[in-house]
């Protein structure tokens, strides 16, 4: 995987809970950041570089539409591998790996080079593992994977258009941990532990792991718009996750709310956080998307990043 955005080292996660739950101790899982653990310098600043870019929409729309086209990516990956297979190379057979899953687009064509020039295609499972429920950029798709797990039958025709065979693709939905599908403690137990008040309806805001999008305009807009001015008292109340947004958690924090707010980092329960609440406001990721409709929890979607979001509203 790779941080590019909270949702692959949330799939990564949840795969490998659901390895643990199933098989115990007959599977070591190692989770991997590819790029910035097992790549030079320039090509380990790759989270930095896309945040950067997702911050400015027309520059990531430049990338993500320009290295579409497969004699862009190919030449690209192809070029990339001259610098970064060696080392890419010895950060895969550290783990001695049976079987190799990636639940990134970048992740395939490098590490399958590396195995095709090393004589391992046929001792090492590949799998893929797309997280983008909808639209998808190319490099999700390799000929040489073992299998591709598609979200949805349109993820799957995209996977076909790209050359692999039916045998190689499997529609399987997305990977959600599997403490999404266990039961929750009750939504007051849950407030009362999150700081918030028992009573009031609560909103979730989210942007992503990232905490990206207008999380402090909707947050600010809802401080308005759940405080009944002719009582001067709220009538609802904000649980905020920024994510590794630290500036966006300070600045929260630093408001003079006029209604119960609650402002939370990086979170590891979000099941907690999604049972404490009445409807989730966010970016339309699309692991969020899914965990929250298996909460049953009303979504209103404000933002999106171009290229593989937008059809997820």
């Amino acid at each position: 995987m790779s941080d590019t955005g909270g949702g692959h080292r949330a799939s990564a996660e949840a795969i490998k809970a659901a390895f643990n739950e199933a098989f115990g101790e007959e599977y070591q899982v190692f989770i991997t950041d590819l790029w910035t653990d097992h790549t030079p310098w320039p090509f380990n600043q790759l989270p930095r570089s896309y945040n950067f870019l997702v911050k400015h929409g027309t520059l990531w729309k430049m990338t993500y539409y320009g290295t579409a086209p497969r004699v862009v990516h190919q030449s690209n990956f192809a070029a990339t591998s001259m610098f970064i297979a060696r080392k890419v190379a010895k950060g895969l057979m550290k783990y001695q790996p049976d079987i190799i899953i990636s639940v990134h687009p970048l992740m395939q064509h490098v590490p399958l080079r590396v195995l095709r020039a090393r004589g391992l295609l046929e001792k090492i499972v590949f799998t893929t593992v797309v997280t983008d429920l909808s639209t998808c950029h190319p490099t999700w798709f390799h000929k040489l994977v073992t299998r591709c797990y598609c979200p949805s039958a349109e993820v799957a025709k995209r996977a076909t258009k790209a050359g692999l065979k039916p045998s190689q693709i499997k529609v399987y939905g997305l990977p959600v941990r599997p403490s999404f599908i266990k039961p929750i403690r009750p939504k007051n137990v849950l407030r009362r532990e999150l700081g918030m008040d028992e009573e009031l309806p609560a909103v979730l805001l989210m942007g992503g792991g990232e905490g990206m999008g207008p999380i402090e305009a909707t947050a600010r807009a809802l401080g308005n718009s759940l405080y009944d001015k002719y009582s001067s008292e709220p009538v609802g109340q904000v649980l905020v996750i920024c994510g590794r947004n630290k500036k966006l958690a300070d600045r929260l924090r630093s408001i003079k709310w006029q209604i119960p707010v609650q402002v939370k980092g990086f979170v590891t329960k979000m099941e907690e956080c999604m049972g404490a609440c009445d409807c989730i406001i966010t970016k339309a990721g699309p692991g969020t998307i899914a965990e929250a409709m298996i909460r049953g929890l009303p979504i209103i979607l404000n933002d999106y990043i171009a290229g593989q979001s937008p059809s997820n509203k």
